[in-house]
């Protein structure tokens, strides 16, 4: 067994611990950073001190698999700067495998609950319910045009905005401080896409409060907020975001853990979406290669040869096509897909 430190992003440190077997990772949320342990079922993993610093981070943790069961534990201790913070943390968390299994069923079922939905109303439902909040938005923006498009869950149902411009006070405020210390730039200001934001680490409750964006929120009794940004898709910004009042607990590093983990499937399923709001067909990697090969003409041997593939292996491919594009034919098939090859 090995231990080998790796960088990522800026903001994010990778510890990969190495085994043999069936492997399990697992992100960690902590303070600005995330620390991703990979290990075994059956490695059990002391005390370790990780040799990363990121603003004066010291991290040690310990790790273990039980049975039916990952447990990660962890003291982290910092000079943080006002922007991270300004306290120490130490804390612990154990995602059982109940936790995993809910957090999957969140995304077996993702069918909109409007045809010009900008994401799936029903993951966000069920990621409500498994992690509370006041109000859970799917977040799209293009900051140069101040339009925004929302999909959020209440205790209301369903709802949707979209904006262009500064068209109520609210927006006239959001823009305005968009780029300043309490504005909602985020991920957009540091080019970080990675480290989930949450505002009870970044700022105390008082503190925030008393900023221009920070007291309308309050005045809406608004306590707590997480952002999981995402990397921007034509240049558009895409983000979760996950409200508290002032009667709910602030999120757990448990609650953070869970979204750090579902933050790249909820990334995925709206490029999903989207897709489907532009007509792609929802094929596979390797469907979309066989089709660039029919495309250019290429018999199903030749096919085969190129692709590395049995001569079964791609009729198998054409027929799982030929179902999902409702069509007969290569030539039908390569029509409806036509238009979407070189994006593909």
């Amino acid at each position: 067994m090995a231990t080998e430190p790796a960088a990522m992003a800026a903001t994010a440190t990778a510890v990969a611990i190495q085994g043999v077997g069936r492997w399990v990772s697992v992100d960690v949320v902590m303070m600005t950073s995330v620390v991703r342990w990979a290990f075994d079922d059956a490695l059990r993993v002391g005390p370790m001190e990780s040799d990363v610093r990121r603003r004066t981070i010291g991290v040690r943790l310990s790790a273990y698999v039980a049975s039916r069961r990952i447990a990660v534990a962890w003291c982290a201790l910092a000079d943080r700067s006002r922007q991270t913070g300004g306290s120490a943390v130490a804390g612990h968390w154990v995602m059982t495998d109940t936790d995993v299994r809910a957090l999957l069923g969140v995304f077996e079922r993702c069918e909109p609950a409007a045809d010009d939905d900008i994401f799936y109303a029903d993951v966000l439902t069920r990621l409500r319910e498994l992690i509370p909040c006041v109000d859970i938005s799917f977040q799209l923006m293009d900051v140069a045009e101040e339009r925004l498009r929302v999909l959020f869950v209440t205790d209301e149902g369903i709802q949707r905005e979209e904006s262009v411009g500064r068209t109520d006070e609210f927006l006239e405020l959001f823009w305005r401080e968009f780029w300043e210390e309490d504005g909602c730039a985020g991920p957009l200001a540091t080019g970080d896409y990675s480290t989930l934001l949450h505002q009870a680490e970044i700022w105390g409750d008082r503190e925030y409060a008393q900023t221009p964006l920070g007291s309308m929120f309050a005045a809406e009794g608004l306590k707590d907020e997480i952002l999981l940004p995402m990397t921007p898709l034509g240049g558009i910004d895409r983000r979760l975001l996950l409200w508290r009042d002032a009667n709910s607990p602030v999120f757990s590093e448990r609650e953070k853990a869970m979204l750090a983990l579902a933050r790249p499937h909820v990334a995925e399923l709206h490029v999903r979406r989207d897709r489907e709001l532009r007509g792609e067909p929802n094929l596979t990697p390797r469907q979309w290669e066989v089709l660039r090969q029919v495309a250019s003409g290429a018999s199903n041997t030749q096919i085969a040869r190129a692709l590395g593939l049995s001569e079964a292996t791609v009729r198998k491919h054409l027929e799982n096509v030929f179902l999902r594009l409702g069509v007969q034919s290569r030539t039908e098939a390569v029509a409806r897909v036509l238009a979407f090859l070189d994006a593909a």
